[in-house]
């Protein structure tokens, strides 16, 4: 759904002497709202975007309905948006295309529990993050707890970073160097200090080919086989149960500075999408 068409007609509800609340602005969108799809929709919809499996969590409850039909994200000829539910005589379900009654799937049952987006609580951990006081806050923002679901028995914590659910709130990054030290800041953190005899280490030359290529890309693998003097075997490992020595080190790097590190064999290694850069001179505020 176009945000357009949940923000039009909701003008007036703020005008004239009565406000409306944040609590009962939530109570009218989940009136008005009900965004529904089968589980399979919601996962292909949103992959790539988030961490589904958190948004699911905190985001999506069951309505215990199961859905007749489901996205198709096959490309073909026929150019079908939907594939049929359909039992088999055996008991397994199929997905099948509603143009070609021979080409199906089959599909667990629990990819076709339609799911409903709870909308107060995504509204709620959306202005989680645009509130001004949590930007003033150089910690992760947290989601409150009132956007964590208790749709079962397990508990929950609300205390998962929002970083790791929302694409759009992101990690800033940032360096400070002087004649001595090299020091990197994350959300207005100190999180690493090289000092004079590791300023030029391999972990500062790796952090800051990343530092410097944040929004280009993919960086190529031999970009930093060059920086770091090792050959493929070393770089990569001699199989598949030797991670490598790239890998090791990027994993130093998640802890600390504490950022997403992507690295892919084929394409070559990156920061996440959600770390930026952060041009803010004083590490106070990071906004």
């Amino acid at each position: 759904m176009n945000p357009s068409c949940i923000l039009r007609g909701t003008d007036s509800l703020f005008q004239g002497k009565k406000r409306m609340t944040l609590r009962t602005f939530f109570k009218y969108l989940d009136a008005n709202f009900k965004i529904t799809a089968p589980l399979y929709n919601w996962r292909h919809m949103l992959n790539g975007t988030v961490d589904f499996e958190v948004f699911k969590e905190n985001f999506l409850a069951p309505t215990g309905e199961l859905a007749g039909t489901i996205v198709c994200v096959f490309p073909c000829a026929e150019k079908c948006r939907v594939r049929k539910i359909v039992q088999a005589p055996d008991g397994k379900i199929r997905a099948v295309c509603s143009r070609r009654n021979g080409d199906y799937f089959f599909i667990d049952i629990k990819e076709i529990v339609v799911y409903q987006l709870d909308v107060s609580a995504l509204v709620e951990a959306i202005a989680t993050v645009l509130s001004s006081n949590e930007f003033k806050r150089p910690q992760p923002f947290l989601l409150p707890e009132s956007a964590i679901a208790a749709n079962d028995a397990t508990s929950k914590s609300n205390n998962y970073p929002i970083q790791y659910v929302f694409p759009f709130a992101r990690h800033y990054i940032r360096k400070e160097m002087d004649d001595r030290t090299e020091k990197w800041y994350v959300d207005g953190k100190l999180k690493k200090i090289y000092g004079p005899k590791k300023k030029n280490c391999l972990q500062s030359k790796t952090l800051n080919i990343l530092y410097d290529q944040i929004g280009n890309g993919w960086i190529p693998h031999r970009t930093f086989i060059n920086a770091t003097g090792w050959n493929e075997k070393e770089y990569f490992g001699k199989d598949y149960y030797d991670s490598g020595k790239m890998q090791k080190l990027l994993s130093r790097l998640r802890q600390k500075p504490g950022v997403k590190i992507l690295f892919n064999k084929e394409r070559g290694i990156k920061f996440s999408e959600e770390v930026v850069k952060s041009h803010i001179q004083s590490h106070d505020h990071i906004f």
